[in-house]
């Protein structure tokens, strides 16, 4: 699976503004994740995630899960697809 150019620069805009995109790459390391293959399939089964069309919707899901899991679950542009995805970190912060 290639990384789209196109969706490589909206992800790291969404990173923004630059002292929180430092802190996310270069402090807590948690966008580095971004880059790995499992950011957009499962690495349970090897399918795609679940494609949310619109930030909104993936807002929207998002705050649903963290709810009924009682987890933070956060969402993020996909590099690989046109779509946003939900995941939660290693620190589930």
């Amino acid at each position: 699976m290639e990384i789209k150019l196109k969706n490589l620069i909206l992800a790291l805009k969404e990173q923004g503004p630059f002292r929180r995109f430092f802190i996310n790459f270069f402090i807590t390391r948690n966008a580095w994740g971004m880059f790995h293959i499992n950011s957009h399939i499962r690495g349970d089964n090897g399918k795609a995630k679940v494609i949310y069309n619109t930030k909104k919707s993936a807002i929207k899901s998002a705050d649903a899960m963290t709810k009924k899991f009682n987890k933070h679950f956060s969402i993020y542009k996909c590099i690989y697809c046109d779509g946003y995805h939900i995941g939660k970190n290693r620190n589930n912060k």
